[in-house]
């Protein structure tokens, strides 16, 4: 069987009052985009995580 090696790239804007509410939001994102994945019997390993948040403008 042949392996693939796929990356994601991209953005959320989220419009919250704090950055922790942010933080916050995105880790369950990304918590929930982990189980996703794990319900997918073909996807053996994978690592999704947080690389940085910053308020804009």
């Amino acid at each position: 069987m042949k392996t693939f090696h796929a990356e994601f790239s991209g953005f959320i804007e989220l419009a919250t009052d704090q950055q922790c509410d942010a933080e916050i939001l995105c880790e369950r994102v990304c918590r929930e985009i982990r189980e996703v994945f794990a319900s997918h019997g073909c996807i053996s390993e994978c690592h999704i995580a947080l690389s940085s948040i910053n308020q804009k403008g």
